[in-house]
């Protein structure tokens, strides 16, 4: 299939894209957790995140401005998506420093920024041919082609991704294999960690939450990173997600998709980003 780029697309996505539908389903939600989970086991990501983010002192304000981005970025009009574009460099730009181990890293290495983007378009592919089934040859090479516009929309130069599907499969086991290991972060946020952020949340819904974050990462991480991070998963384990796919299922086979994505348009169409959930300032340093 040819490169997308190469014939002037850009971003957004529109009506009739693969990314369109796959992107836009309520199950990619189930994932959101243990996609952050696999960025922080690459050490640099995970020295980036903990110098500059503010994922401990108010996690769920950073995943809604995270959110803000990308969404846009992906299904916005044309000029709000370029915006968003510039915004994620802008953010991006400022992020550099040395990581616990004395080595240095930019939030704008290629090579980080494709690992980010990488998990995410591999995610969110597995999560939807898991509930729906597998796509037809043509539309997975389609899907990665789109995926290609959201990586360079995010700063990764033309050329910079693996060709292909098959070349790309290839890249994210040998990252797997040789740059990634388990790392503070990841420890905090399995909550092995005496400064784990604290969720703004009462303790039993905090526990159920932290309960099915790590279930979702036992089914969703690749085994050689499940195994690594030591992430607990049975058999039992196994057909409580599988349930939960089911129910997805199930709910689409009802609810028409105009109905399924309405969420996703209604993130887009806010001026801001969503505040739901947000720790308030008084207790974030308490949070950290």
């Amino acid at each position: 299939m040819d490169d997308l780029a190469a014939t002037g697309r850009t971003l957004p996505y529109r009506p009739g894209d693969v990314c369109w539908t796959v992107l836009r389903e309520p199950v990619q939600n189930l994932g959101l957790s243990t996609l952050l989970l696999l960025q922080v086991t690459h050490p640099l990501v995970a020295a980036g995140v903990e110098q500059f983010s503010s994922y401990a002192s108010d996690p769920f304000g950073r995943l809604w401005r995270t959110a803000d981005i990308m969404l846009k970025m992906s299904f916005g009009d044309p000029e709000v998506s370029a915006r968003q574009s510039a915004l994620f460099r802008r953010i991006h730009k400022r992020v550099e420093g040395t990581s616990d181990e004395g080595v240095p890293y930019r939030a704008l290495d290629p090579d980080l920024l494709m690992w980010v983007w990488a998990t995410g378009a591999r995610a969110s592919l597995d999560l939807y041919e898991r509930t729906f089934g597998r796509l037809p040859a043509a539309e997975r090479a389609r899907y990665y082609e789109e995926q290609k516009l959201l990586a360079y929309a995010c700063a990764i130069p033309e050329g910079h991704c693996p060709p292909d599907l098959e070349a790309f499969g290839e890249y994210f086991d040998r990252v797997i294999e040789t740059e990634l290991k388990p790392t503070r972060l990841s420890d905090k946020l399995m909550h092995r960690h005496p400064d784990s952020p604290r969720l703004p949340l009462p303790g039993p819904v905090a526990s159920a939450y932290t309960r099915f974050n790590i279930l979702a990462a036992g089914a969703l991480l690749p085994v050689r990173v499940r195994e690594m991070l030591d992430v607990p998963w049975s058999p039992a384990r196994e057909r409580a997600f599988n349930a939960m796919l089911a129910a997805h299922r199930a709910g689409a086979r009802v609810v028409p998709a105009r109905v399924r994505h309405r969420p996703v348009g209604y993130l887009v169409s806010r001026d801001r980003p969503l505040q739901l959930l947000r720790t308030p300032p008084g207790r974030r340093r308490r949070a950290a």
